[in-house]
């Protein structure tokens, strides 16, 4: 007898089907979606850090000090004659005006108000009434060797607060066995200050107030020394001006000046990587006996002014009041514009009508003769400016 299982198997395929089929089905649910890899964060660049203003500036250069300090300005009268150099400590001075005196020559006033110390300051010599006004400006002490009849009168009528070693001789002066008189008269300024108030003299004055663009890098000055202290912040109202003529400003490297004589011939060379300017005397550095280093600056000024010969000796008068034409060099920069100065105030430089910010750091300011004209007086970048305005 035949059996047939044929039906068993045809029952049975739909089940072994669908147990197959359900084993797959469970596979596809068991096995997990793929993950999904973050993209790695981008960090953001960090802030830069903000430039914090100084808590305390000092009023004549815009540096920073670690304290406020009033004191007093002091003028020393410097001689500027081919014997007198090198000269000691005008590196210590805040501002340094140089102008003509008789006979062609020139004269340096320099002011002492952020320094503190006792470095050699010289050789000294005698004052003219132009100078005093200079010193004055500031309301500074004036020290000298000397003057003319003019100044005397000066001095004497309008009982100015002054140290002269010709007419009170003492301890704030020496002299310099290795130089001859009259080229070897010295002083310092903690010397000049002690005199002062055995004199009686005013030690605090109200001090001018400049606009100084943000400090960068003050390390030039502090270098010098740093025993640097002076007045508070207050004349950094102005440190978020920038120069009014920065737009037209002319992109200038070397200044040479001369005064009237060849052998008074002044230059100023920009520095790029210190951004100052070093001072040379007939193409040659002019040197600091001090430190042994060439004299900078900031800030260099140069100013058309009247001098008016007096007397056969030679003797000038210089007029501060009138203003005039003027060019201001800093940060490798020429900007054209005018100088003027009021009752009771300093020289002030402005351009486009507003008075322009001081790089912090030395300024120096020359005023050369407006005769035969201002521009027949500089040579820019090896130009003479008479032939290229």
């Amino acid at each position: 007898m035949k059996i047939t299982r044929l039906p068993f198997f045809k029952g049975l395929m739909p089940v072994v089907l669908g147990i197959s089929l359900t084993a797959c089905q469970s596979e596809e649910v068991a096995a997990p979606p793929p993950t999904a890899v973050p993209a790695p964060e981008q960090a953001e660049p960090a802030p830069e850090p903000a430039v914090q203003a100084p808590a305390y500036t000092a009023p004549l250069t815009g540096l920073a000090v670690k304290k406020p300090d009033p004191a007093r300005p002091v003028a020393v009268m410097i001689n500027n004659a081919p014997a007198a150099r090198p000269q000691s400590g005008l590196a210590e001075a805040d501002m340094i005006y140089e102008v003509l005196a008789e006979g062609g020559i020139t004269r340096l006033v320099a002011i002492y108000q952020s320094y503190h110390g006792d470095a050699t300051i010289g050789p000294v010599r005698s004052i003219r009434p132009y100078l005093i006004t200079l010193g004055e400006t500031v309301n500074g002490l004036l020290v000298h060797a000397g003057g003319s009849t003019d100044a005397y009168a000066i001095l004497q009528n309008g009982n100015k607060e002054h140290l002269d070693e010709i007419t009170n001789a003492s301890a704030p002066f020496w002299r310099d066995s290795s130089r001859k008189a009259p080229h070897n008269l010295y002083t310092n300024e903690q010397k000049l200050r002690k005199a002062a108030a055995g004199k009686g003299y005013t030690e605090q004055v109200t001090l001018p107030v400049y606009p100084f663009l943000p400090a960068e890098d003050n390390s030039s000055k502090d270098a010098v020394s740093t025993e640097h202290t002076t007045g508070e912040a207050a004349n950094s109202t102005a440190a978020d001006n920038s120069p009014a003529s920065a737009s037209d400003a002319e992109q200038v490297n070397s200044i040479q000046l001369k005064y009237l004589l060849d052998s008074y011939t002044v230059g100023y060379t920009y520095d790029s990587a210190s951004g100052l300017y070093t001072r040379s005397m007939n193409n040659k550095p002019h040197i600091d006996l001090n430190t042994k280093q060439p004299l900078t600056a900031a800030n260099v000024i140069v100013m058309g002014a009247d001098y008016k010969v007096l007397d056969d000796v030679g003797r000038l008068s210089l007029n501060l009041d009138a203003g005039g034409k003027a060019l201001m060099f800093q940060q490798g920069r020429m900007i054209r514009g005018e100088w003027s100065r009021t009752k009771g105030d300093v020289i002030r430089f402005r351009s486009d009508g507003q008075e322009t910010p001081l790089v912090p750091g030395v300024t120096y300011y020359n005023i050369v003769p407006n005769s035969p004209s201002f521009d027949s007086h500089l040579t820019i970048d090896g130009k003479k400016m008479e032939n290229n305005g």
